[in-house]
């Protein structure tokens, strides 16, 4: 089967909007009391630990060695807010991801066409075809989190938004499908046969683009995937 790099779905999503995201200032604190501002990391909570992110001691790429675990904690969803109407039309990047790509004509639930009621959408992990649009949610075929623990830490407050709301990254999926993917790589979950070569692709596409540092096994099982693929 040849592989092709990207769904047709996800095409169309590359019609949403991406602003030029500036650096913030993140509102909320991250489970350690602290968070991130510019190229440091402030505490305010007693007991708060300092990440590793910034260490002079820290190379560019991790080892095997490293315990990704320890930096789940300085995770600020703030830094990597992507449900926002950054174009001010009242609609949400989960609302515009609907309007886009159902296969037909959407129905809202207010006059002034903020929140979409029903449509139709096709979730590409499943294979299920879904006609409520509260069905389904966005994932990021790589989980922010995932993004936060191989590398993302580290990047700037812009590079972090703009990895969240990157089109290519962004897939409307059913809500329990999401709650079984759980932020893992693909050595952890896959979905679908028939989609295996599209995710795998993307996950490739993306952390390149992106320069991830990807576990090894997450590699691994990219690269078998890819190599079956173009048998």
């Amino acid at each position: 089967m040849k592989f092709k790099p990207f769904s047709l779905g996800l095409i169309s999503c590359g019609l949403l909007f991406v602003p030029a995201l500036a650096s913030s200032h993140g509102g909320n604190l991250d489970l350690n009391g602290g968070h991130y501002y510019g190229r440091s990391y402030h505490c305010h909570l007693s007991g708060c630990e300092m990440p590793d992110t910034f260490g002079i001691g820290r190379t560019r790429r991790d080892s095997l060695m490293t315990n990704r675990r320890d930096r789940e904690k300085f995770f600020n969803t703030d830094d990597w807010d992507f449900e926002v109407d950054y174009d001010n039309d009242c609609q949400s990047t989960r609302q515009e991801m609907l309007i886009l790509t159902s296969r037909t004509e959407v129905r809202y639930t207010n006059p002034r066409n903020c929140v979409v009621r029903t449509g139709e959408w096709l979730d590409e992990y499943t294979g299920k075809t879904f006609k409520v649009a509260v069905q389904v949610d966005i994932d990021h075929v790589i989980p922010l989190m995932y993004a936060h623990t191989h590398g993302g830490d580290r990047w700037p407050a812009q590079k972090k938004l703009q990895f969240a709301n990157d089109p290519l990254n962004l897939m409307l999926v059913e809500k329990r499908e999401i709650k079984k993917k759980n932020e893992r790589g693909p050595d952890r979950y896959l979905p679908r046969k028939e989609f295996q070569c599209e995710y795998a692709g993307m996950w490739d596409a993306i952390a390149k683009n992106y320069d991830l540092d990807l576990e090894s096994r997450d590699k691994s099982r990219i690269r078998k995937i890819l190599e079956d693929c173009s048998d």
